[in-house]
């Protein structure tokens, strides 16, 4: 059998391409590790896992709580089923895990039954990442796509500065060109002496006189990355900066943000408010909460941010952070 002719040629674009995924799949992570990380269950049961349903409402944009007469409380996926309620809500619930698959009726208070145990067993708690159940990582994979553009012409960039000529040869030259540059790129001082084999009349050479944009393309990095860290309702402002903060631009941008972060937190506690009456464990000291995991203590926490903390018993403290207005000293 005849082998097929391996294109030698492919090699770079092949390792070229994998540094592309690579940069990418990094900056996806770091986004994933953040968002994961954003919101803490209170008082959960043992039997339920926090890890599993962040990533549920990651993914999907939505989960399920329910109590499993084998298994006890736990937490799925889940999809809608059955018809549209008055609140735009399906009716029903596929709660769906690995090897775990049982259709719910959707908990919304309206039909209270006087058996209230069964209807723990009938009914499930409907979890949305946020009022419109939208995942979190399609928009972060388009964050993490832009700032692999970025990063990546930057490495194109630098490496026009280290080497800004453009190379014409015979092409009986090509192989022995391409090892020379190979030593050039990897920072190998070369000498080569055959004449007999490279002369003037073989070697030409363009100026490419690529700019130096590397600075700018970081700032844009840094103007997508704080845009990301935003759409998750993290506060990004940049204390580095030279200019004066003014108190409403920092207030209307502290409020997009806090608004953002609700856009999360608001339906989560909805869920636990919903799993509490359902269980019926509202007012007792095995009520679950969600709060935003934070234990920074630091100038961004106590002067800027307008998001409430929370207490040790999951619940919002009356008092919110001062806005205050940041002047950097030239």
């Amino acid at each position: 059998m005849r082998k097929k002719k391996v294109d030698n040629k492919n090699y770079k674009f092949i390792d070229s391409a994998i540094l592309n995924n690579a940069t990418y799949l990094d900056y996806l992570d770091r986004f994933k590790k953040v968002a994961l990380s954003i919101f803490e269950w209170v008082n959960l049961p043992k039997s339920m896992n926090a890890r599993w349903l962040e990533m549920c409402l990651f993914y999907k944009g939505q989960a399920s709580l329910l109590k499993d007469k084998n298994f006890g409380f736990i937490n799925t996926n889940c999809t809608s089923d059955g018809y549209i309620n008055i609140y735009g809500l399906p009716t029903e619930l596929n709660c769906y895990s690995f090897e775990y698959q049982e259709d719910r009726r959707l908990y919304t208070g309206l039909n209270p039954t006087e058996d209230n145990e069964e209807q723990q067993y009938e009914e499930a708690i409907l979890v949305q990442n946020n009022f419109e159940s939208v995942p979190t990582c399609g928009t972060l994979e388009l964050f993490a796509y832009r700032l692999y553009e970025v990063e990546r012409t930057c490495d194109v960039n630098i490496k026009s500065q280290k080497f800004p000529v453009m190379i014409i040869v015979d092409e009986n030259q090509r192989l022995m060109m391409e090892n020379l540059y190979n030593q050039y790129d990897g920072n190998q001082p070369f000498i080569f002496g055959d004449k007999q084999q490279l002369d003037s009349n073989m070697l030409k050479s363009i100026n490419t006189e690529a700019p130096y944009v590397v600075d700018k393309l970081t700032e844009y990095k840094e103007k997508i990355w704080n845009e990301a860290l935003s759409f998750l309702g993290i506060n990004n402002i940049n204390l580095d900066k030279k200019e004066r903060l003014i108190t409403g631009e920092a207030n209307a941008n502290n409020e997009f943000i806090n608004l953002n972060l609700q856009s999360y937190l608001a339906p989560r506690l909805e869920a636990c408010r919903q799993f509490n009456e359902l269980f019926g464990l509202t007012g007792t000291d095995k009520e679950i909460s969600v709060r935003v995991r934070s234990d920074l203590n630091n100038i961004i926490k106590q002067e800027m941010s307008i998001v409430s903390d929370f207490n040790n018993d999951g619940k919002v403290d009356e008092t919110d952070s001062k806005i205050k207005e940041v002047v950097e000293n030239e």
